[in-house]
């Protein structure tokens, strides 16, 4: 599900003082196509970005998404792709300055995006550049969180803590193209059956200072944990193929452990930018290794040609016993390339055009059904 960046930045440091009250969204119209997949024309969503600053240390935001498009065909893979018609993406409070010391800090309440747990994938170039989450970002931090997040800053380090309900995994995710039917281990939004296995997750991070030859130098390291609820277990159990791999052992037999670790770094050098992430994943057991790289040239920055150019590489390695039946192919590694070329058009409009190519390693004995898709994308800003 694609999900940009307003204008104007969310959880900024200081508030307006002359317009208390902004707001902004956007509005993506997409044309895509792929293997196993239907063509389709799409307004995939509108969204309505809403800040109220109450004070000069006290702030509300609000993002509210209404999806057109999808939730209609009921018989195709694009009923209910982008998830209900109308919903909250994000709602939360911000309160500065709550410092201990020369430690600058701030506390944001409510749901919103992990800010303590690896680079923020937002829909922007400081994000996750492309419009769609890659392989990486669907397997570990897709989605919102609710909780509690604390975020610490002092000279050139950095250092967010986060308190929330955990991640879920949902049983009814696919791999690339829809109807493909590769299954998938990816985080959903909430732990919801199991509210009382809260998660925690922290980011320590250092910005080298500015230079002639670097805009841009940030590396973080990150750590989360979560308890998970029955039903995660239960849905990882069918994912993997445990039943088929390993029947004499139960989904309540698995450890309820999900744990991940590692690294990130971005850097902007003049046109160029690239960044990369790592983790080391324990999710209930399954042992798994997460990555990407991306770099880029934005042209645009050093010309009068208003056009940049990306491409981005991603894994997901699982160490986990293999079935040859597609319904455990979620245990089958996977690994993914995305090209992508971003077309401004002033004064508030982007065009994306962005190709999926998507790769299983399936096991002797199965075969997989080709799973790339592409689309190109107009995206409205206001």
């Amino acid at each position: 599900r694609p999900a940009h960046a307003p204008p104007r930045a969310p959880h900024q440091d200081a508030p307006s003082t002359t317009h208390p009250i902004n707001n902004g969204g956007y509005v993506p119209s997409r044309c895509w196509t792929g293997e196993h997949h239907q063509n389709s024309l799409d307004v995939t969503e509108i969204a309505l970005q809403l800040r109220y600053d109450v004070s000069e240390n006290i702030s509300g935001e609000f993002h509210l998404w209404f999806h057109p498009s999808g939730n209609n065909f009921t018989t195709s893979e694009y009923n209910n792709w982008a998830g209900p018609t109308t919903f909250m993406e994000s709602g939360f409070a911000e309160i500065r300055n709550l410092n201990i010391g020369p430690i600058n800090g701030k506390l944001i309440a409510g749901k919103t995006r992990n800010l303590a747990f690896g680079i923020v994938p937002g829909g922007n170039y400081n994000g996750r550049v492309t419009s769609d989450y890659s392989l990486f970002h669907q397997s570990v931090n897709i989605s919102r969180i609710t909780g509690l997040q604390y975020l610490t800053s002092w000279k050139n380090f950095k250092w967010n803590f986060a308190l929330f309900n955990g991640w879920g995994y949902s049983g009814a995710k696919d791999f690339g193209a829809r109807n493909a039917d590769i299954r998938f281990l990816m985080v959903s939004q909430e732990n919801t059956d199991d509210n009382s296995n809260k998660a925690f997750s922290t980011r320590f991070a250092y910005a080298f200072d500015r230079n002639e030859l670097i805009d841009k130098l940030e590396i973080g390291l990150s750590y989360f944990r979560q308890d998970m609820s029955s039903r995660d277990r239960t849905n990882i159990y069918d994912i993997m193929g445990r039943g088929l791999t390993n029947p004499g052992k139960t989904a309540e037999q698995y450890d309820r452990k999900d744990e991940k670790y590692g690294f990130d770094i971005a850097l902007d050098s003049g046109p160029w930018m690239f960044k990369a992430e790592y983790l080391y994943g324990d999710t209930s057991e399954v042992e798994a290794h997460y990555a990407y790289a991306i770099g880029g040239y934005k042209m645009s920055k050093v010309s009068n040609i208003p056009l940049d150019f990306f491409i981005r590489y991603s894994i997901a390695d699982y160490d986990e016993s293999r079935t040859t039946d597609i319904s455990g192919s979620g245990a089958w590694d996977k690994s993914q390339w995305t090209p992508l070329l971003v077309w401004h058009l002033p004064p508030k409009a982007k065009l994306y055009f962005e190709y999926y190519d998507n790769e299983v390693e399936e096991p002797s004995g199965a075969k997989a059904h080709g799973n790339d898709y592409a689309f190109v994308e107009l995206i409205l800003f206001y």
